[in-house]
């Protein structure tokens, strides 16, 4: 079965947007209950596409008591191993969404969806040169071959 670029693009956010909507569920929750694994993901995936929240950056969290909160991965000096070690004790709403980054980092702004289709965009120019230098290269065998051959034939 072909499966084309577009229905797999949509399955990827879709994905993602699934996993990032049970983790907020569950972060505004009293006593969350997720996987250790999607919630350190989620955060790893935020810090390394530099994105926060799935399309309207950091607001996409929501409020607690008045004051927006975001996950910690949402942090330009988010540290994955020091998150992986205080959930490990287990999951509270405090340490899955914070209302501030931890010694003056920034929150990132842009949603996750957002960034992912910037990143796309820009590595699609690269793709496209690329392919056209490799069928240029193959052209130019072909016809060296061709040449060659010819040269066989005729001596």
């Amino acid at each position: 079965a072909v499966v084309s670029t577009q229905s797999t693009g949509d399955a990827f956010v879709e994905t993602g947007t699934e996993l990032f909507t049970e983790y907020k569920t569950e972060a505004n929750d009293a006593t969350p209950d997720l996987d250790e694994v999607k919630v350190v993901g989620v955060n790893v995936a935020q810090f390394t596409f530099e994105c926060c929240g799935v399309d309207t950056g950091s607001s996409w969290w929501g409020n607690r008591n008045g004051a927006a909160v975001f996950a910690p991965g949402c942090c330009s000096n988010f540290d994955s191993q020091t998150f992986e070690n205080s959930i490990q004790a287990g999951l509270t709403q405090e340490k899955m969404l914070i209302t501030q980054c931890p010694d003056d980092g920034e929150v990132f702004q842009v949603g996750c969806q957002e960034q992912a289709n910037a990143l796309a965009n820009a590595f699609s120019t690269v793709i496209i040169i690329v392919v056209a230098v490799l069928i240029a290269f193959e052209i130019l065998c072909l016809v060296a071959a061709c040449v060659s051959k010819k040269r066989d034939l005729v001596a």
